[in-house]
């Protein structure tokens, strides 16, 4: 999926949509994969009410304010993401989440995730944060998605309307 955000009614008067993804469903799985996220300005996502969320290999560009608002409640890995002038990855964690942050801290989702997670990359923007490991045994059982090393160019290209 392509989220576009470029708009004229700016609620931060940048031209950047703010509410774009809202994901706080009680007891949802989601999986947020291989999306070109851009030119927002926050809530993309908003997570929270219990939610279990993969976010997997997507892209973020020029967001103005923030990407992630973990609410409470939520339990976010993200992995494999990439955050181009993002200026707040993660506004604020109120859930759980495990942003992947290195390599050898990446090793403790094989037990639940089926693999050892993918470092995020960052280019101009913030940090993303995020270390908690107790909620990654919710994983364990759950038909859970595949994960590559970061790549813009290969989510720009498979994001949008029949590109499935």
């Amino acid at each position: 999926m392509v989220f576009d955000g470029v708009t004229s009614w700016s609620a931060t008067c940048d031209g950047h949509h703010y509410w774009t993804i809202y994901l706080t469903g009680s007891s949802d799985l989601v999986t947020l994969k291989g999306n070109y996220i851009h030119h927002t300005s926050g809530r993309s996502p908003k997570t929270g009410g219990n939610s279990l969320i993969h976010a997997v290999n997507n892209y973020w560009y020029a967001n103005s304010g923030h990407a992630f608002d973990n609410g409470a409640g939520s339990m976010v890995v993200a992995e494999g993401n990439i955050f181009q002038n993002v200026v707040t990855p993660l506004l604020e964690n109120k859930g759980s989440f495990f942003g992947s942050p290195t390599t050898s801290a990446n090793a403790v989702c094989s037990a639940n995730l089926g693999h050892t997670c993918q470092i995020n990359a960052f280019g101009s923007s913030g940090t993303l944060g995020g270390t908690d490991t107790a909620f990654l045994a919710n994983f364990k059982g759950k038909n859970v998605a595949s994960a590559a090393t970061a790549s813009a160019s290969t989510i720009q290209n498979a994001a949008g309307v029949g590109k499935v």
